[in-house]
């Protein structure tokens, strides 16, 4: 019993030195010198190469919402006399489906990496390949990187950071960071969200929701990190500001 606990421990030990080692195109997606990347998910099935196949249409997939997403976001205010109460807030965001189709005609595999129970796959264009340099595996740095201390700011396109815990499936983890970072950017272009008008002395009550439609075009994930200590995985993403259009609409109920 003694030697089967020993390996047991042994195990786990290695599957936790493996998470930290990863692709330096995962970790530092802006370098791979294509116009066009992504980066795809799959389990680890039984046979590698099925889990490659799907990380790759997975990775299709997401270069198709790069280049178009549609991120619906929606709040609800109580209004009164003396101000605006938040009572919540969501989102959804679609990609068109024909631009997945026109996606996979174009572009490849560029490279493909196993974890301990999940497989990542590179997407770039067609005639684009990473370089060997950045298939290198390399452990994750302890430090953070000074994009998670700060948000980039620039004039011409906008930044933000997807922040996500640590959940069962690792994949899940990175998958959630680069969704929230998507909604962050859908944030800094509906500036319409925060005009949020104060009711007039003696208006009475009402309901007060503001939704707002942004359309953003040719996103790129531009780096990873994650706080192995504290179990926080964090994205960062980037867009042109002027690929960011929003369309608010607002309603009101008595």
């Amino acid at each position: 019993m003694r030697a089967l606990g020993i390996i047991i421990v042994l195990f786990a030990a290695v599957l936790q030195a493996r998470s930290q080692d990863y692709p330096r195109w995962f970790l530092d997606q802006e370098a791979v010198p294509c116009a066009r990347t992504a980066v795809g998910y799959s389990p680890l099935w039984f046979h590698k190469d099925s889990s490659a196949v799907q990380a790759a249409r997975n990775a299709h997939t997401n270069l198709a919402r790069q280049h178009e997403s549609v991120v619906q976001l929606g709040q609800a205010f109580w209004t009164t006399e003396i101000g605006n109460a938040w009572m919540g807030g969501d989102f959804k965001i679609s990609t068109d489906s024909l631009s997945c189709l026109n996606v996979e005609s174009d572009t490849n595999a560029a490279a493909v990496a196993y974890r301990s129970d999940f497989a990542i796959a590179l997407c770039a264009g067609s005639e684009c390949t990473a370089p060997d340099s950045l298939k290198e595996v390399v452990r994750m740095p302890d430090d953070e990187p000074d994009w998670v201390l700060a948000v980039p700011q620039s004039r011409s396109r906008f930044y933000s950071v997807g922040v996500a815990p640590r959940y069962f499936y690792e994949m899940s983890s990175w998958e959630a960071a680069e969704r929230m970072a998507l909604i962050g950017l859908a944030k800094a272009g509906g500036d319409s969200l925060a005009a949020i008008e104060k009711s007039s002395p003696g208006s009475g009550q009402e309901v007060l929701n503001e939704h707002v439609s942004v359309t953003i075009r040719d996103y790129e994930v531009v780096a990873r990190w994650c706080d192995e200590t504290n179990g926080v995985f964090y994205v960062l993403t980037s867009v042109e500001k002027d690929n960011v259009q929003s369309e608010p609409v607002r309603t009101a109920t008595h």
